[in-house]
């Protein structure tokens, strides 16, 4: 299964890429989201995953198709996950 992964704000500067195409065997978002951490690394993981509670950073935001998703749902062939930080100004 393949899925699109594209990179925004924070998440482009941690992988140093926009978008990429990654080969899942198991299809659900936290083992996509397992995959990324170990190829790109603890900057990576620190913009992620909360240590205290080992679930998605309050900051992070992982849309699979436009819409919010949770590390249990599954993902299908062709889809496509985003990753953005949110934005802070005033």
């Amino acid at each position: 299964m393949k899925v699109t992964v594209k990179y925004l704000g924070a998440f482009s500067d941690a992988v140093k890429s926009k978008e990429e195409i990654c080969e899942l065997d198991d299809p659900k978002v936290g083992a996509l989201v397992d995959r990324l951490i170990e190829r790109n690394g603890e900057k990576f993981r620190s913009l992620m995953i909360d240590p205290s509670t080992e679930t998605l950073r309050g900051g992070a935001t992982l849309l699979v198709n436009g819409h919010s998703r949770d590390l249990d749902d599954q993902l299908f062939d062709g889809d496509e996950v985003t990753l953005l930080t949110s934005v802070a100004g005033g």
